[in-house]
This record gives C-alpha cells, sequence and structure tokens, in this order.
C-alpha cells in the first residue's frame, strides 16, 4: 500500500511538472519512454509514461521499455523513500533488477531527481 501511494505522489509530481515546469517541459522534450516501478510478483507497481513532451501513468506492467523489478514491495518504498542513494543501495545488494533499456532507466533517473528536489 505504501508503495503505491509513494509512485502515485511520483506520477502526480511528474504530471504537475510536465504542466508548469518550462525546464522540466524542456527536459522531456524529444525523449520518449514507458518506465515500469513494479514488485517482482508483478502485484504492485506502476508505469510511468513520457511521450510527446506529455506525462500519464497507469497500471499496465508488462510493457514497458525499460523496468525497475523490486524484490517486494516493503523494500522499494525503504529504497526509494531515501532516494538515488536507497536505490543505489538497493542495486548494491541485489533488491532491485534492472530490465530494458538501461538508457531508458538511466534518463528516468534524472526525470525523479528533477522533481523531487
Amino acid at each position: 500500500m505504501r508503495l503505491l501511494l509513494l509512485l502515485t505522489i511520483l506520477a502526480s509530481k511528474f504530471k504537475k511538472s510536465a504542466k508548469t515546469d518550462a525546464n522540466f517541459k524542456k527536459f522531456l522534450m524529444g525523449h520518449e519512454c514507458r518506465i515500469v516501478v513494479k514488485t517482482k510478483d508483478n502485484k504492485k507497481g506502476k508505469r510511468f509514461i513520457f511521450k510527446d513532451g506529455n506525462f500519464s501513468s497507469d497500471s499496465m506492467l508488462d510493457e514497458y521499455d525499460a523496468a525497475m523489478v523490486w524484490a517486494d514491495a516493503k523494500i522499494a518504498f525503504k529504497a526509494m523513500k531515501k532516494g538515488e542513494e536507497g536505490i543505489m543501495d538497493a542495486l548494491k545488494n541485489h533488491l532491485v533488477g534492472i530490465e530494458g533499456e538501461i538508457h531508458s532507466f538511466t534518463w528516468f533517473g534524472a526525470a525523479m531527481k528533477f522533481v523531487t528536489q
């Protein structure tokens, strides 16, 4: 439950920034990708869609360009709450896996940083 709330808050930050922040709008232009953040069992997660300079999200977890696949929701919540440091620690400890295009995942990390600072 807490992971889904965190992902919903992140989605709302992306949505707001895509509409109101000129710098974020520039950041979005020319880059299209679908990023999924989900648990390994596919029971919890969200897809973040960046297309044509806009942002949207949904709950389709099996179509993406890159995905963060977490061991479980509790680990995902704790790590993502800490931000980049928490995600990097989880990667080092094999608590999260990355699937798909590394470039898209790296870009998503920059997008997250953009709206959370």
